[in-house]
């Protein structure tokens, strides 16, 4: 099958789950202009404030992307895991490293997603709660990639707070800080920032949350497309089947 036709197949397959995610955009911003347009003839203070639509030029392109990297990812169940290069934003104190050769890697230090693994434990990237429970048999990872909703392109309502389009990589890894700062991780998590290629975005699929589980280099479990499809009950049944949780 020629390449035009395999990109013409991929394209016809995605539009419909496509025009559904933009329907159910139309939806949602249907129902808050709805109460918007209510609390504001009931004159009530919550009606102060910015109304942004969801289903934006901005972000149909954003959704049509996301599902081209789905598309396209190299990584595949049960093959090589991709060793992307991305830069190490944490390096805190007290995380369960030993062993591990990322240890070593000082914040904005260049490494790659394996270097955080250990022989014979898989490394996932990471969840608050499965990081505090499986720390002990399991190395996490969270890689922060392209920002999803910055304040200056596909924003949402309500942010807790601004992030804006990076520009090179300090902007990213930044983020990536203000990241740590907003939100309290277990200290056996280690935090990457992705390259501004986006390198482990494209080979991994990630737009816009993905979890992965990488053993002996392999791709062990590889988790549905975020928000939507990805599923923390599958990692939490794999990893008590697999490993005893101590």
């Amino acid at each position: 099958m020629g390449i035009l036709s395999v990109d013409l197949l991929i394209t016809l397959q995605i539009l419909p789950v496509f025009f559904s995610n933009c329907l159910f955009l139309a939806l949602y911003d249907s129902v808050i202009l709805l109460k918007h347009v209510v609390l504001l003839l009931s004159r009530s203070k919550s009606t102060r404030g910015e109304w942004r639509r969801m289903l934006t030029s901005e972000g149909m392109r954003c959704i049509w992307k996301s599902f081209l990297l789905d598309a396209y990812k190299q990584v595949k169940l049960g093959e090589d895991a991709p060793n992307s290069s991305v830069v190490c934003v944490s390096s805190r104190e007290g995380g369960d490293n030993s062993g591990s050769g990322a240890q070593k890697k000082t914040d904005g230090a260049e490494c790659h997603l394996l270097d955080f693994a250990r022989p014979e434990r898989p490394l996932l990237s990471a969840f608050r709660k499965l990081v505090e429970e499986f720390s002990s048999v399991a190395d996490f990872l969270l890689v922060y990639i392209d920002e999803a909703h910055p304040s200056d392109g596909w924003a949402v309502p309500s942010l807790s707070f601004e992030v804006k389009k990076h520009r090179n990589q300090e902007d990213r890894c930044a983020a990536a800080q203000q990241l740590l700062e907003r939100f309290s991780l277990p200290p056996q998590c280690r935090v990457v920032a992705d390259r501004m290629d986006n390198n482990a975005n494209i080979a991994y699929g990630v737009a816009f949350e993905r979890v992965c589980i990488v053993q002996r280099q392999k791709i062990a479990y590889l988790g549905g497309k975020g928000p939507f499809c990805y599923n923390l009950q599958e990692v939490r049944c794999w990893l008590e089947k697999n490993f005893s949780k101590r």
